[in-house]
C-alpha cells in the first residue's frame, strides 16, 4: 500500500475526482489494494465481507455517485464483481481508494463465533462477583476475544473471534459498525419521544441517540439501530425519556445476525 498526493484538475470522471462549486481540490489517494474474490460477487455482500460496512452505508455511497467500477459509476446495487476488476471508493472524507479485485491475493481468514448470551452473564474474561460468558463456553474458547459488550442483564449475540485486530474494525468509531436491537417497553413510545432520539439526548454530560427506531408487529417492541455506543447506551436513552425497559436483546452486528433456532447460552461457528 501506498499513499501520494495528487494535484486533480477538473475533469469529467474519468480520473474519479469531485469538485466542488469548480474548485480545484487535492486529494489523497490510495494505492491499490488486493482483495480476495473466489467468485462472482454482487457489489453490497462484497463490501459487506471485505470492508465491514453496513447495507445502509453501501446503499448511501452508490446513491451518492461514489462508487465506480472499471471507471463507470455504479448505478445498480446488483452490480457484479470479477477477477481483475478495479473498484473506486470516494469515502465520507472523500478520498479515494482503488481495490483491484484478484483471486490470487490472500484474504485474512477470520474465525468468528456468534454466542447467544443469556440474561445475568457478564461479557468479560474474568469478574470476581459476576458469572461470565466464558463459563458457558468451552475450554477452547477461553482464549477468544469479545466484540463489544452486552450489559448483564441484556440477552442476545455476542461474537467472539481469535483475530485482535477484527475487534478493533468492529469498536473503533470511525468504522461506524451498526448493531440492531430489539427492546420491550411497558407503554407504547409516542411519535415525538421517536424523533428526540434520532436526534440527540443529553444524559450525564454526553450525548446519546439512536440511528433510527422502528416498530415492529408488537405494539410494546421495537427495533433500535446504533452506529455508536456508549455504556449502557439504550438503558440511558430510554431512561432519560421516563419509559420502563422491560427487556432488551442484541439481534444484528454488522452482517452477523442472530439465528432464531440457536438457543441462549449456546454457540455456532462461522
Amino acid at each position: 500500500m501506498y499513499y501520494s498526493i495528487k494535484l486533480k484538475i477538473m475533469q469529467i470522471f474519468s480520473d474519479f475526482f469531485i469538485s466542488w462549486n469548480g474548485e480545484m481540490k487535492i486529494y489523497l489517494y490510495k494505492g491499490e489494494d488486493a482483495l480476495n474474490l473466489t467468485n462472482f460477487m454482487q457489489i453490497i455482500p462484497f463490501l459487506q465481507n471485505s470492508k465491514w460496512w453496513s447495507r445502509r452505508k453501501i446503499v448511501s455511497l452508490i446513491q451518492n455517485g461514489q462508487i465506480f467500477l472499471n471507471n463507470q459509476r455504479i448505478e445498480s446495487y446488483k452490480s457484479e464483481l470479477k477477477n481483475w476488476d478495479i473498484l473506486t471508493i470516494i469515502n465520507e472524507e472523500w478520498n479515494k481508494e482503488n481495490i483491484t479485485i484478484s483471486k490470487k491475493s490472500e484474504s485474512p481468514k477470520w474465525k468468528l463465533i456468534i454466542f447467544n448470551k443469556p440474561k445475568w452473564y457478564v461479557v468479560s474474561k474474568s469478574d470476581p462477583h459476576n458469572v461470565t460468558i466464558y463459563e458457558l463456553l468451552p475450554e477452547e474458547f477461553k482464549n477468544r476475544y469479545y466484540i463489544g459488550r452486552l450489559d448483564k442483564d441484556s440477552r442476545g449475540l455476542v461474537l467472539l473471534t481469535d483475530t485482535p485486530s477484527l475487534v478493533h474494525q468492529f469498536e473503533h468509531p470511525k468504522f461506524q459498525i451498526e448493531k440492531e436491537y430489539l427492546i420491550q417497553l411497558s407503554s407504547p413510545f409516542k411519535n415525538g419521544d421517536r424523533q428526540k432520539v434520532k436526534s440527540w439526548i443529553i444524559d450525564e454530560w454526553e450525548q446519546l441517540k439512536f440511528l433510527d427506531i422502528q416498530p415492529t408487529k408488537d405494539l410494546l417492541t421495537y427495533k433500535v439501530i446504533l452506529n455508536e455506543w456508549k455504556k449502557r447506551h439504550i438503558r440511558r436513552v430510554i431512561k432519560k425519556l421516563w419509559y420502563n425497559l422491560i427487556d432488551l436483546q442484541r439481534i444484528k452486528e454488522a452482517q452477523y445476525t442472530l439465528p432464531k433456532d440457536l438457543p441462549e447460552g449456546e454457540w455456532k461457528c462461522l
